[in-house]
């Protein structure tokens, strides 16, 4: 079983929440930063960039800069931006991209089920970046950002889901990348029975997208409990913050890869060296690879298809670096060399072409996404994947629900 509970969300108000909603920082780069800051006074990018103001950066750094982040949260909360909900409660969420809904539940799930391996994982975290989450989280107390989990298939959980989303929703707006989002307030007793019921018959919970926001939650709660703060099973500090879907509904891409350089060789001598392991086809135009074991290459204007000689039961992912990444462009740690970017798959292969043809970089390698099935075997097994392997929508925004860790 796992254990998935109602919490008492802060929120903001129904006028207010299309602007103050906003995407992970990680995708802001510093001129749209500032520029969301300087015309909207009520994006939730003010509580996670305090040091940022129109016209200079502050230098707070570390714990300085996470105790201003809980100063602005705080004046959000005067201001009545936020207001906290007034009991517990689950909130059924859907965003819909490209005609796509993604339905599911913002809820508080253990950590100590994560800790039990009943909330599994398929990625490494990196433990600098872990210990900077949790202090984060123990400065701020506020945890705006849920995890994506994925769950079994539930006709019976969409059936309940539809009890409320035939109905007008708490939240509805749109957002300027044409993604619609919508949100339920479950808060009826035995409607909140019912949803910890079917999560109690639920033996795992895999996590899609998260996992460094899972690991610093599981880092402040041992902490925590240690040092006694945590005195009771309702301390909130005992659950994160998730969004759960049904593994069916989320959406997972590949993540492409760009060489800076080709480490000396020419394209043809690349190419020769390729045709050890790949059976290779020039395209006439942008290819996508169409099964597990092919890449499409971007060199220069020209595009090919590379299929691999000999097929094996490893990730595409670990493939090109075994066979190409290391022995032939001499790329070591793909978390640290400057000579290897990512991109996203749903930007689309143009994208991919477009970097090479600029310029930036010498080669782009297109990949075959990794499946449901594939995510949940590497879980199941204790495995975890290599970085940059998969890139999973829905992508959640920061400060549309909030869960307050004290």
């Amino acid at each position: 079983m796992t254990v998935v509970r109602p919490f008492a969300a802060v929120r903001p108000t129904r006028d207010k929440v299309h602007l103050v909603a906003s995407r992970s920082y990680v995708f802001y780069s510093m001129k749209d930063l500032r520029d969301k800051l300087k015309d909207n006074p009520f994006t939730y990018l003010h509580i996670i960039h305090p040091d940022l103001g129109s016209k200079k950066i502050h230098k707070a750094e570390g714990e300085a800069r996470f105790k201003m982040v809980r100063e602005r949260y705080e004046e959000f909360k005067q201001d009545g931006i936020f207001f906290r909900e007034n009991k517990p409660c689950f909130y059924i969420y859907r965003q819909t991209k490209n005609g796509h809904p993604f339905t599911g539940i913002m809820a508080a799930v253990a950590v100590q089920d994560y800790l039990e391996g009943k909330i599994k994982i398929h990625e490494h975290t990196l433990a600098k970046r872990e210990a900077t989450f949790t202090h984060y989280l123990e400065t701020t107390g506020i945890n705006a950002e849920p995890v994506l989990l994925m769950s079994e298939d539930s006709a019976s959980l969409q059936s309940f889901f539809s009890r409320y989303t035939d109905h007008r929703s708490e939240y509805d707006f749109s957002t300027t990348n044409k993604v619609r989002h919508q949100l339920w307030v479950v808060d009826l007793d035995e409607d909140i029975r019912a949803i910890e019921a079917h999560f109690e018959r639920t033996p795992h919970l895999y996590i899609a997208d998260g996992h460094h926001r899972t690991a610093s939650s599981a880092a402040l709660y041992s902490k925590w409990i240690a040092s006694g703060k945590i005195d009771s099973p309702d301390h909130p500090a005992n659950y994160f913050m998730a969004f759960i879907l049904d593994e069916s509904t989320v959406r997972i891409y590949e993540f492409n890869r760009l060489v800076k350089d080709l480490n000396g060789l020419s394209s043809e001598e690349f190419l020769n060296k390729l045709r050890v392991h790949f059976e290779i086809i020039h395209c006439e135009a942008e290819h996508t690879p169409a099964r597990k074991g092919e890449f499409a290459l971007t060199l220069g204007k020209n595009w090919y298809s590379l299929v691999i000689r000999e097929a094996g039961d490893e990730l595409d992912s670990d493939l090109l670096t075994d066979i190409v990444l290391q022995p032939i462009l001499g790329i070591g740690d793909l978390r640290k060399d400057k000579r290897i970017a990512f991109m996203e798959g749903p930007r689309g292969l143009h994208a991919l072409q477009l970097e090479v043809e600029k310029g930036k970089f010498a080669a782009g390698f297109a990949l075959f996404p990794v499946s449901g099935d594939e995510l949940k075997s590497f879980a199941d097994h204790g495995k975890c994947m290599p970085p940059k392997s998969t890139w999973v929508e829905p992508k959640l925004r920061s400060g549309l629900l909030i869960h307050e860790l004290a």
